[in-house]
Formats: C-alpha cells, structure tokens, sequence
C-alpha cells in the first residue's frame, strides 16, 4: 500500500473534531453521576421520614394505630395467710448427764464401750471398794455394841422399878437407870445411821448410769485415782430422742405471736400448741418429723434483745445433734387477711423502688408504686399501694408503657405451667429451623 502524506490543514481538521467528541462524552459521564447521586439521596431521605413516622406511632400508644398488648392479671382480694417465718436455733439435748464419782478411790474397771448406749441403771465404772466394806464392818460391830448397851440398860431399869416400888432403892438412881437406857437407845439409832451411810458408801463405789443416751468417751481410765465430787466429769450421757431445739426470736418482730405466747402460758391452756418445721440450716432440707413448742422465755436476753422458745422434736434417727445449727418456722403463729400480689409481678426499679402495673375500667394499664411486706409462699404481702378489687397484671410487662391499652386474661397457675412447658419446644422448634 503507498500513504500519500496529509496536508497540513487535513490534519488541523481531524484534531479539532477528536476535541469535539472527547469534550462531549467528558459531559455525559458527569451528568449520569449526578442523576444516580441524587437518587440515592431521595431513597435514604424517604427511609428516614419512614422510621420517623414508624417510631412517633410506637411513641404513642394511646393512639387508633396502637394494638392492645395481651396481658394476664390477678385481682386482688383480701387473702388469709399464715406468716412462718423461719428463725435460728441451735439443738440441745433433752437431758445431759455428767458422771462424777460420789466416793473417792481407785477405778478399777470401765464396763461400757465409749460412745455406745446405755441404759439407766446400767454399771459404768467399779471403784475399789475394799475400804468402804471395811467401814460398813465397823459400822455394824457398833451396832451392835449398842444395842447390847441397850439391852443391859433394860434388865437394870427392870431391876431398879422394882426395888423402888418397896421403896429399897432411891429415886436418884432409878432415874439415872432410865437416863442411861435413853442414852443406849439413841447410840442404837446413831450406829444403824452409821450402818446406812457405810451401806451407801460401799454402794456408790459401782458408779451407775442415771439416764438412758448416748456416753461421750471416758476421761479416766482403769488405775486413775478419783476424788470424791471432783471438778473433771468422767463422763458424760446425753439423750438425744427427743431434743429441745432453741429458737431466738426478735423483740421487734411477731408481736402478736409474743401476745399469744405469753397468754396460753399466763392462763395454762392446754389446747393452746404451736407445731413446728425445722431445716437443715445448711442444706436447707426439712426435717422429716414435726415438733410442738414446749416452753417461752416470759424475759427479754438484754444482751442480744430477744426472747427464746424452746421447742421439742423427736430424733428417732439421731440426725439431730447437741450444737446443730438450725431454723424453725412456727406454725399458726398469726392468720389474718391481707392482700397479696405474685412476687413476679412486683418490679423492682432504682433506689429498690417497688412497683406494679395496674389495669383501669378502660383496659390501659398505668404504673404504681407500692409497699410490700413480708413474703407469703410465692407472694408478696402488699402494705401500702394497692386496693381490693384492682387489676394487678402479672405477664406481659416487659413492653408495656403508660397509659398503653392491653388485652387482659385472668392469670393462673396452670395457664403458667403450660407456658413453661411450651417454651422449650418452641426453643426446639426455631433452633431445627435455624439449623
């Protein structure tokens, strides 16, 4: 192929119209940026006002837009409770008692096996008893010594009443013949006494269980010199089936329970008795047997400022032990009405500030601060806040607003039951779908 060369005004020519285009399209591109930038801007602005109307419906529940929130409530209504408050006790054995020797001497054995139990009257200890079988010895030789006095001092004073009735004989000496029968008659009553005591003596050398229990490990052993009354017990039985358990109840609380208390006592009525539930204090386990209260402290501790009862419980299974630390509720102690709400309807805000949501004539529910008291069962004992006959709800207040309309549904227990068993199968149910 041969190129002829260009002129140059063909060349001129041909760079004008490159401009040309390349200005053109510069401009085109610009003006399509421009209409999507715009676009993009009137979209975002019109989700904006939508969220914005969105949320001021939301914001106003009182408004024709809002649905009402299903709810369930409880009325309330003057309930009879019984208030069972639990108190600290510790256990104490129902008789203790400490072995100590009455006789001075050797031990020379030991009969029982530590920590076994024994029986009443059962021998525990043998003590040498050689010197107290000698004192009985001697005691029953003067005795004897006397009662021969006893018997000389007769024949005399027969022999003498009869001389004095012939007048043979002076009244001085037939009364010092009578004085000395009265002197051998009382030395005769002071050895049988000296008899007795030796007895009693040489009987205490065999040292006996008092009470029937549990004996803790002896102190002595076999060859230990023991003295008479000494200080150290040798050892000591508890009876453990039944045992006081004692309570220490507050002078600030359960006043009406002090009252009634003190009222049976002062009166002695016997058909006056308060049955009462003990717990393992750590565990927190009741005890399988019911006890009664036994006795009241009519006197204030003016260490601690309380007041003890002490109660009785059967221990057949010696799970009760001297020291344990309990809790006991006494029963009956004060029925009265009162209202009560579920303790899952009570919310607590700031500062522990309690409150409720109430439902009014025109189905909307509005928020009210209350006083609770103690706690009943589930329940809390309302104070302060509420009347007979209002509408406490008691489900559906996570979302729930002042002045919001609700749907209320009388709450149950078993309407909560089936709630708690549908919950995890629809847990189930989303978690296969999610999977």
């Amino acid at each position: 192929m041969i190129h002829f060369p260009l002129s140059t005004k063909t060349v001129l020519r041909r760079q004008a119209w490159c401009i040309k285009i390349f200005v053109t399209l510069l401009m085109i591109g610009t003006g399509i940026t421009g209409c999507s930038e715009n676009s993009g801007a009137t979209k975002e602005k019109g989700a904006e006002q939508g969220k914005q109307e969105g949320s001021q419906e939301t914001q106003q529940p009182g408004s024709a837009g809002s649905r009402p929130v299903p709810v369930a409530f409880v009325e309330v209504a003057p309930t009879q409770i019984q208030y069972t408050e639990k108190l600290p006790g510790r256990v104490v054995s129902y008789r203790i008692a400490e072995i100590r020797p009455q006789v001075s001497g050797i031990i020379q054995a030991r009969f029982f096996e530590e920590g076994s139990f024994v029986e009443q009257g059962e021998q525990l200890y043998q003590i040498d008893p050689a010197r107290y079988q000698a004192d009985l010895e001697v005691a029953q030789a003067n005795l004897e010594n006397a009662q021969a006095t006893v018997n000389n001092a007769l024949a005399i004073v027969g022999r003498y009443e009869t001389l004095a009735d012939i007048n043979a004989l002076s009244e001085q000496e037939f009364d010092n013949a009578k004085m000395e029968l009265k002197q051998a008659q009382a030395s005769v009553s002071q050895a049988e006494a000296e008899v007795k005591t030796a007895k009693i003596n040489l009987a205490y050398t065999k040292v006996y269980a008092p009470i029937s229990g549990f004996i803790s490990p002896s102190s002595v052993t076999k060859g230990a010199l023991v003295t008479q009354q000494q200080q150290e017990a040798l050892a000591t039985i508890r009876q453990l089936d039944p045992v006081f358990v004692d309570l220490s109840q507050s002078v600030g609380d359960a006043q009406q329970l002090k009252a009634r208390l003190i009222e049976s006592r002062i009166e002695e009525r016997d058909d006056q008795e308060f049955e009462v539930s003990l717990f393992f204090a750590e565990s927190g386990e009741p005890y399988p047997y019911k006890g009664k209260l036994d006795a009241t402290d009519l006197a204030v501790d003016q260490q601690t400022g309380a007041i003890r009862l002490r109660s009785v419980f059967p221990n057949p299974d010696n799970l009760l032990l001297p020291g344990l630390f309990v809790r006991a509720s006494i029963e009956d102690l004060s029925s009265s009405e009162a209202l009560v709400v579920p303790q899952q309807s009570v919310t607590i805000g700031e500062g522990g500030k309690q409150h409720v949501w109430v439902i009014d004539k025109k189905d909307k529910v509005s928020k009210r601060a209350i006083q609770t008291g103690v706690a009943y069962e589930d329940k809390w004992v309302i104070e302060d806040g509420l009347q007979p006959g209002e509408r406490v709800v008691v489900e559906g207040t996570m979302t729930l607003k002042d002045g919001a309309p609700v749907k209320p549904e009388k709450f149950s227990s078993q309407n909560q039951s089936d709630n708690n068993r549908g919950k995890p199968a629809k847990e189930a149910q989303q978690s296969g779908q999610a999977l």
